[in-house]
């Protein structure tokens, strides 16, 4: 009986030690990003500089971290947790011919895996570079962690997720600014994405200021609990506080649905929005955005699992300053590889040219 008991101590002691090894490792290894600091920023010589009044065209794009719509993932009531290889190839094939096809000036990125153990490891930002090629190109991760023991029976593993600004236009002064963290045990939120927000800066031949532009992704999975208001306020901070005189491009996923939506509508995932006030309240109506028409079911971006069509739009191009849309549409016929759709837009800085062959179009549904 006593030589029991000795056991049960002794394996108490050690599975207890082992938890605590794992506590310390967690936090000696946490992501500690400052609130703002440089990002990483790469540029090579040659490439165009945007002019004033020459249209430009960008992509804002969730890739899903080129997961694959075959699989439904745990985060979403699946049991998927690692891509297999093929998949992971396949889907990047996909995103970076899309990428390429597309031809834009600015490409805003959410969901880029860099050196994730479930896509194999493979820094995708390299494959998006080679498609784009583009002159410059930013980085930030909000998703870093050495080891993620979640799911306990088939541990996501090393995660390495990062917003990404790629521009065939030269652009510098690349920021990572942190947002609002959720609220969760302090172990939990190490382990936990660090949604941020990434800036840049475009030079604009003819015009004082350089435009400015963003990408973000803000929290899933809040449930009400006042991050994504905060998360809103400092994306309106940054908003307010450019130049009267300087253009400027905020672009990602929001997790949030337009103002007037009914989330009890959906079929899927409705308890993800809060039922109190909706927090991009805060930007809309009173911040433009590429598209005039928020409700529209043409500008729905999000596609649930196993859906074929999109449902809802929580994702987001706002603009500002001396900037206008020529064009824009929800890009409907790159559905099968993430289960978001890419935005497209078309602008101009500045009046456009008389000899500007290009017809102004507010509002443009994709076929």
């Amino acid at each position: 009986m006593r030589a029991m008991l000795k056991f049960l101590l002794l394996s108490i002691a050690f599975v207890v030690a082992l938890v605590g090894a794992f506590v310390a490792f967690v936090f000696f290894t946490e992501h500690k990003p400052k609130p703002i600091e440089p990002a990483e920023h790469q540029c090579r010589d040659g490439g165009r500089v945007l002019v004033k009044g020459e249209p430009f065209s960008l992509v804002s794009w969730n890739l899903q971290y080129a997961a694959s719509r075959k699989h439904r993932f745990f985060y979403d009531g699946g049991e998927a947790v690692h891509v297999p290889p093929a998949d992971v190839e396949e889907t990047v094939t996909g995103i970076s011919k899309a990428l390429a096809d597309a031809g834009a000036e600015i490409n805003l990125l959410q969901e880029i895996d860099r050196d994730s153990t479930r896509t194999g490891r493979l820094d995708q930002l390299t494959r998006y570079q080679a498609a784009i090629q583009p002159t410059c190109t930013s980085a930030a991760p909000y998703h870093l962690a050495y080891f993620v023991p979640k799911p306990t029976t088939n541990p996501l593993g090393r995660v390495h997720m990062a917003l990404g600004i790629l521009t065939t236009v030269a652009h510098d002064k690349a920021t990572r600014h942190q947002l609002a963290l959720m609220n969760e045990p302090k172990v939990v939120q190490a382990l936990n994405l660090k949604r941020a927000l990434l800036t840049a800066e475009v030079h604009v031949d003819g015009h004082t200021q350089p435009l400015a532009v963003a990408v973000t992704h803000l929290s899933a999975f809040s449930f009400g609990d006042g991050t994504l208001e905060r998360q809103v306020a400092y994306l309106r901070e940054w908003m307010d506080a450019r130049p009267p005189d300087q253009p400027w491009i905020l672009a990602g996923d929001f997790n949030l649905l337009p103002p007037g939506d009914d989330k009890n509508r959906l079929t899927t995932e409705a308890d993800l929005y809060a039922d109190a006030s909706n927090p991009i309240e805060a930007l809309l109506p009173g911040h433009r955005t590429l598209f005039a028409d928020q409700l529209a079911p043409e500008n729905r971006t999000y596609l649930p699992f196993g859906a074929s069509e999109p449902d809802r739009k929580i994702d987001y191009v706002f603009i500002g300053g001396p900037i206008d849309v020529l064009e824009s549409r929800v890009m409907r016929e790159h559905s099968a590889l993430s289960d978001h759709l890419p935005v497209f837009g078309r602008l101009v800085i500045g009046a456009v040219p008389e000899d500007a062959a290009t017809e102004v179009i507010p509002d443009k549904a994709s076929p």
